[in-house]
């Protein structure tokens, strides 16, 4: 448990100074765009490339493949949640919409997968990247379309992301040893992902007064319904399955851990590319940040 609460200490430190340099407009939303991009296109590829490379092996595949199967319905299902609860928390269209990408998509990657390999191990991230296969493209291409109102696309399937899980498992499965110095760069490029999507998730908290984000009735609600319903949800769902042996190592603990991350930034960053209001992306994204400093280590705790 103390390691927990160390590596999120750790997390939202950066987060902290982001939030402290945004208000200060040291850096504001439109020049962290560099960040952004770095952290989407390189660092978080470099990540999941060096990891399933060295551990998504042709043994650890015919052990799982039953992962991606159940992650998938795992999706859907919680597709369907949120798609019936959107409905009873809100009239309005773009609201609604919100609701649906962010009650099945949770801040799995820059979060999630930073916390998993600190505290679990290189192992467990691993599993946690394959179980989360789905939820990626789905993110990438549904997600966009319900927090943009623009039609999905699959061209965006092919993206950075993409490459390096198809890339990985390539090197994983065909045992291609990755030269020192490029396997170093990798990991360097990898430490990143913490720190700069703390300090971006604090500068764009920091870019609305606080009287625009602070949380109403509605978001309390959400912010309950992410970071305890679901993964208790979740958790009901894995554990029968798990205890008669018919799970797959890759679903638990990764299901559980996945559905108790805070909201991710995509509720604001995708709104913002074409102009629409992302206030309420950004309350969701305060507040069940900060909640997730208590509910989080309880989660672990409850699955280690």
């Amino acid at each position: 448990m103390s390691e927990v609460i160390s590596q999120l200490a750790i997390l939202f430190s950066f987060m902290a100074f982001g939030f402290a340099i945004g208000k200060i407009k040291r850096i504001t939303v439109e020049k962290s765009n560099l960040l952004s991009v770095l952290l989407v296109n390189a660092f978080l590829p470099c990540k999941v490339f060096l990891n399933f490379s060295t551990r998504c092996t042709l043994p650890y595949l015919k052990s799982n493949y039953l992962t991606l199967f159940m992650s998938t319905a795992i999706l859907l299902f919680l597709v369907l949640f949120s798609w019936l609860i959107s409905k009873r928390l809100s009239r309005d269209k773009y609201e609604q919409r919100v609701y649906r990408y962010s009650f099945a998509i949770s801040n799995y990657a820059y979060l999630g997968y930073v916390l998993v390999e600190a505290v679990l191990g290189a192992q467990a991230l691993t599993d946690m990247i394959l179980f989360c296969i789905p939820f990626a493209f789905y993110t990438y291409t549904f997600g966009y379309a319900l927090l943009t109102a623009k039609n999905s696309s699959v061209k965006r399937i092919i993206n950075p992301m993409t490459a390096a899980l198809a890339l990985g498992m390539l090197f994983g499965v065909l045992e291609i040893p990755l030269p020192s110095t490029l396997s170093a760069i990798f990991g360097s490029a990898a430490a990143c992902v913490g720190p700069i999507s703390m300090i971006l998730t604090g500068i764009v908290i920091a870019s609305f007064a606080v009287k625009e984000i602070l949380p109403d009735v509605k978001t309390v609600i959400f912010v309950a319904t992410r970071l305890v319903v679901i993964p208790a949800m979740l958790f009901l769902i894995c554990v029968p399955f798990k205890h008669f042996g018919l799970l797959p190592d890759a679903i638990y603990p990764a299901a559980v851990i996945m559905g108790c991350m805070p909201c991710g930034l995509n509720t604001v960053v995708f709104p913002m590319l074409v102009g629409e209001d992302c206030r309420m992306g950004a309350r969701f994204v305060l507040l069940s940040h900060a909640v997730c400093l208590i509910t989080i280590p309880l989660w672990i705790w409850i699955l280690i």
